[in-house]
């Protein structure tokens, strides 16, 4: 379900009518089960309340709070997918949707009857003192939603739901990507998403999400990356359990192949080379020019690749290894098993549709078992490699996104593999993250506008919660003596901007933070840690005695305070005003070498010129 209590629809109006007359790719028969959720209008920087006399972006809801979608999340009746409408939302900057996991399942005739309810008491009220009565009659029926999804529903059976399936309409010219985030008291799992204009389909097996013991727990996040302001229309975003009916095989209608493909799957022998690994030596068999052309061509259009292969593993790669393709085939089905179930599985894994795909493969027998699991799926044959790339479908625009696909996704198999091999360790899967962490004085503009942001914003991840005027701020910025810092980070599946401010005392022989403020995007992924780390060798190398922290308490920045234990920074009996004063001697300060790098500019890195 969605919160539409605080949709606008005289904005919404405004907008460029779209509707759909395309069945939705899954079909409500083809579902069992659903895990119950309400998407809800959220923002990343969140600090209330504090951010709404501060944040230079908020903009008043009608209960109150920051409105961060154009006009909330509008039903838009002209399209449909597990309700009769599409969610209809434009992302303001730090917009993102957010739903809590209630722990429960329903059907999905009980879930649009919950959605049904839902809307009918969220409509507006009409009349004399309506909009005061109706804000405050959609503000209760928050409140009692929740309790009620918590305590009524029964508790789902054991395993809760196969996969996660998000369906979309783009109405923007271009393409952008979307993150989602789980996370339970941590971040358990995060996913990327390319949306295109037009229609968009993807699918996260269950063990991707990384639930822990507790099934269905925590909370979902979903947000488009590097903020841009777009409009998308969800038909679903839903944790799903399957029935016993294939959705390949019900709706006719519904399975023509995607208009454009996005993965070939080969086949080996006498496709991709002359022939038969289990007959022949690797020195005997004859690799296909032709093939290993188009496979490098395929590649530098975007079109991702992989291979489904009856052989040993270990023999037929030996020769992919032998031709230098192995970085070009993702997640590979080297066994014996059909060529249908291979590709129905790795299109899990690829989170993308399974008519997007093509198969070239010499044997008739394989690519009819193959259509006949999946209509929708194109298939050529070992004939057509030279003249593939002719066809419409091929025929795809090359960007400089599109050219670096491949390799977006061989980070997120790594990924994949690295969170699998730290099991339980959460190190060990941040260091699969590759968190990268960028130091530098803001200088231009927006990035000083960005830092400002942030310190007027934030309050669970703010150190001093001074709240500077933009004039302060020049004026801190430039003050002699003080090493000022924007901390911009990144991880192998995207950017976060920047996302920290710090402002460090360096007049004397001790060294004092001032200002520590983070986003809380980058919570509990070390980066604090790593800043603080950072800090005391710089601070150490520049002969300082001591590093201090100077720390305001309330009762929502803890956070910061537990930073500086991890480190074993001591507590004093020194206090400044209102600060706590936490400090670390610096002759015999150790870096903890935690899973985050950090990269810094030159002048700040190490002594010598002043960073500011």
């Amino acid at each position: 379900m969605f919160q539409i209590d605080w949709a606008v629809q005289d904005i919404w109006a405004k907008e460029t009518m779209v509707s759909s007359t395309t069945p939705s790719k899954l079909n409500t028969n083809d579902v069992r089960k659903t895990a119950l959720v309400h998407w809800e209008e959220h923002c990343l920087e969140c600090a209330l309340p504090g951010c709404y006399s501060s944040c230079a972006l908020y903009s008043r809801r009608a209960d109150g709070k920051c409105a961060r979608f154009d006009y909330g999340i509008f039903p838009n009746p002209g399209f449909s997918g597990l309700f009769a409408f599409g969610a209809d939302v434009r992302f303001r900057r730090w917009g993102k949707l957010e739903t809590r996991l209630y722990g429960k399942t329903v059907s999905v005739a009980q879930h649009q009857l919950f959605d049904r309810m839902n809307r009918s008491l969220s409509r507006p009220l009409k009349g004399r003192a309506a909009s005061r009565i109706s804000t405050d009659a959609r503000t209760l029926l928050g409140r009692v939603r929740n309790k009620y999804f918590t305590r009524i529903v029964p508790a789902p059976a054991d395993p809760p739901f196969d996969a996660f399936v998000m369906e979309c309409f783009s109405p923007e010219n271009d393409s952008y990507r979307i993150m989602l985030e789980h996370f339970d008291r941590e971040i358990r799992s995060r996913h990327s998403f390319t949306i295109e204009p037009g229609w968009n389909f993807f699918t996260i097996p269950a063990e991707s999400l990384e639930f822990a013991a507790n099934p269905l727990s925590g909370k979902i996040t979903l947000f488009p990356e590097n903020n841009v302001e777009k409009r998308v229309i969800f038909t679903w975003l839903d944790l799903v359990t399957y029935g016993n009916v294939s959705a390949a095989a019900s709706a006719p209608a519904r399975l023509a192949p995607a208009a454009k493909v996005k993965c070939v799957a080969w086949d080996l022998d006498n496709t991709m080379w002359k022939g038969i690994v289990a007959e022949n030596s690797v020195a005997q068999l004859q690799p296909r020019s032709e093939a290993v052309e188009l496979v490098r061509l395929l590649d530098e259009r975007g079109i991702i690749q992989t291979v489904v292969s009856k052989n040993n593993f270990a023999d037929a790669w030996r020769v992919i290894e032998s031709l230098r393709l192995d970085d070009y085939f993702l997640h590979p089905a080297i066994n014996w098993q059909p060529k249908s179930s291979n590709l129905s599985r790795i299109a899990s894994r690829l989170n993308i549709n399974i008519d997007t795909f093509a198969l070239i493969d010499d044997s008739p027998f394989e690519r009819a078992e193959v259509q006949s699991a999946f209509p929708q799926l194109r298939v050529y044959s070992d004939d057509q490699i030279k003249t593939i790339l002719s066809l419409p479908e091929f025929d795809v625009p090359v960007t400089e996104a599109s050219r670096k696909r491949r390799l977006s996704y061989l980070t997120e198999i790594r990924r994949e593999e690295e969170r699998e091999a730290a099991g339980s360790d959460y190190e060990a899967f941040l260091r699969s993250c590759r968190m990268k962490l960028r130091l530098f004085v803001p200088r231009d503009p927006a990035q000083v506008l960005r830092c400002l942001e942030l310190i007027q914003r934030a309050n669970q991840l703010n150190m001093s919660n001074t709240r500077y005027s933009a004039d302060e701020f020049e004026k801190l910025l430039s003050r002699p003596g003080f090493l000022c810092l924007a901390l911009q980070c990144e991880d192998r599946f995207g950017e976060y901007g920047i996302v920290g401010f710090a402002s460090v005392d360096e007049t004397s022989e001790t060294a004092t933070l001032r200002d520590f403020v983070l986003s809380c995007r980058v919570a509990q992924k070390k980066v604090e840690h790593a800043f603080v780390d950072w800090l005391a060798l710089r601070e150490q190398a520049m002969g300082k005695s001591e590093l201090r922290a100077a720390i305001v308490p309330t009762d929502r920045n803890h956070q910061i305070l537990q930073v500086f234990r991890d480190l074993q920074f001591l507590s004093t009996d020194k206090s400044e005003e209102a600060a706590q004063i936490v400090t670390h001697s610096l002759h015999d300060f150790v870096s903890s070498r935690g899973p985050v790098t950090v990269e810094a500019e030159e002048a700040c890195s190490s002594p010598g010129p002043r960073c500011n």
